[in-house]
C-alpha cells in the first residue's frame, strides 16, 4: 500500500488483481482538488502499468457545473486516463452530478462507469468487458 498527499486530498493506493484501487479522502471536493487527484491517478496508472482503476471518493461534495465537469474530464484525458477503464464509487455525492460527469466523459472518449458499491465496481473491472 502507498499514499499520495495533495493539497486538500489524500490517496491511499493498493494494487489489486487486475486493477489499481484508489481511496480518495480529505476535506471538501473542489475543481482544484478533483483535477489534482485525477492527474495524480493518471500518473500512477501509467507508472504502474495499470489499465483498470477503481476510485472510491470520500470528499465533501461541491456544486460541479458543466464547465467544471468539462475541465475535470479534460484533465483526465491529459493524464492519460483515456487508456484506462475507470470504475468510480462516490461515498457522499448525489449520483445525478456523477452521471452528468460520466456522460461528459463518454463524449470525450473516457471509459468511465459509476457504481453504488465497491463490490459492483470490482466485478466490472475484473470480469466486465469494455463495450465502447
Amino acid at each position: 500500500m502507498s499514499h499520495i498527499a495533495g493539497e486538500g486530498f489524500h490517496i491511499e493506493l493498493r494494487e489489486c488483481t487486475g486493477y489499481l484501487r484508489a481511496f480518495v479522502s480529505g476535506g471538501a471536493d473542489s475543481l482544484a482538488v478533483s483535477t489534482a487527484y485525477w492527474r495524480a491517478l493518471g500518473n500512477e496508472c501509467s507508472k504502474r502499468h495499470f489499465d483498470n482503476l477503481l476510485v472510491i471518493e470520500d470528499l465533501d461534495p461541491f456544486d460541479a457545473g458543466p464547465e467544471a465537469l468539462d475541465l475535470v474530464c479534460a484533465t483526465m484525458l491529459d493524464a492519460g486516463l483515456d487508456r484506462v477503464r475507470v470504475a468510480f464509487v462516490d461515498v457522499q455525492e448525489d449520483s445525478d452530478v456523477n452521471e452528468s460527469g460520466m456522460m461528459v466523459g463518454f463524449d470525450r472518449g473516457l471509459t468511465l462507469m459509476l457504481f453504488s458499491t465497491e463490490s459492483l465496481a470490482d466485478r466490472w473491472l475484473r470480469f466486465g468487458r469494455d463495450t465502447t
